[in-house]
């Protein structure tokens, strides 16, 4: 009987003794330091307990140039991202976020790290897309302002609006803002989508665009849900939520498997409710949209 026992202890001292692999630690910081990245981390490490999680502020962060093979980085912002790729060691792993593909594209144009990883920021074209045609199911004529910075972007615009069965125009954006020219791709157009481009789209030019599309009857979708309380019709987004959805998925994967970029999956859609009723649009609740979008083929 003491036999049997002293057995099973010892097999029991050699089952502890064996060391699990252990998660990478895992440093998030961000362009900007407040209580809601602060407690973004928190909620992150609390999705995630078997990870070692902590937020470390950018000034902090980027005086070190060297770290553990074991860690991986989440990095929040375009400031951020500049200062990764100064870096000139393809370690540590690198996840980037609050960054758009047009700014992605300004530093990296189509040279993209393998070692980093971006979780766009920006809406993905095609759901954009797909949402305007929910809105409005009878336009055709879609226009796009695009610029040097977003023309990349057109290729993927046109294929997606070929798919729902709708046409492009496309208007190369000047230097400064062009009101005949935005008259005259308007008057080929029902509608326009919004390129998430800040040299098209910003404070200085939104009133104006706006302006001349309502004046024609004329819809903008996106480009983002900031642009909503302006006068933008509407957009799809992701929010905290969906984000911290998004690497739940991303850190269970060994880091060597993650892609090179992908957009959350889980999103949300605003409306701006007294623009759908001045363009007599009716029974737009955001809940249904996404329902139907979420139905329809599955974003790249």
């Amino acid at each position: 009987m003491l036999a049997s026992i002293w057995r099973i202890f010892c097999l029991c001292s050699v089952l502890c003794s064996i060391s699990l692999p252990a998660h990478a630690l895992i440093i998030l910081s961000a362009e900007y330091d407040s209580p809601a990245v602060r407690s973004f981390t928190q909620e992150l490490a609390q999705a995630l307990p078997e990870h070692s999680i902590k937020y470390v502020p950018r000034p902090q962060l980027v005086t070190q140039e060297n770290f553990s093979a074991d860690t991986q980085l989440i990095l929040l912002g375009p400031k951020l991202l500049d200062w990764r790729l100064q870096l000139s060691k393809s370690s540590p792993a690198t996840l980037i976020m609050q960054v758009s593909r047009v700014q992605a594209y300004k530093r990296l144009a189509n040279q993209q790290p393998q070692h980093l990883t971006f979780l766009w920021n920006d809406p993905p074209v095609s759901r954009q897309i797909a949402l305007l045609k929910a809105m409005q199911p009878d336009l055709q004529n879609i226009g796009v302002l695009y610029g040097n910075h977003s023309s990349f972007l057109l290729k993927e615009t046109e294929q997606a609006m070929q798919a729902e069965g709708l046409t492009l125009h496309k208007y190369y954006w000047p230097d400064s803002y062009d009101a005949r020219s935005l008259a005259f791709l308007l008057s080929q157009t029902d509608a326009l989508l919004g390129l998430d481009d800040a040299n098209i789209y910003n404070p200085t030019t939104i009133k104006s665009i706006l302006l001349s599309s309502y004046a024609r009857k004329q819809a903008l979708i996106g480009p983002t849900a900031a642009f909503i309380k302006a006068g933008s019709l509407s957009s799809t987004y992701s929010d905290k939520d969906d984000w911290l959805h998004s690497l739940q998925v991303l850190l269970q994967m060994p880091s060597d498997t993650w892609p090179h970029s992908f957009y959350p999956e889980e999103f949300k859609v605003r409306v701006n409710q007294q623009v759908a009723r001045s363009l007599r649009i009716q029974n737009m609740r955001p809940q249904k949209l996404k329902k139907q979008l979420k139905q329809a083929r599955p974003t790249p």
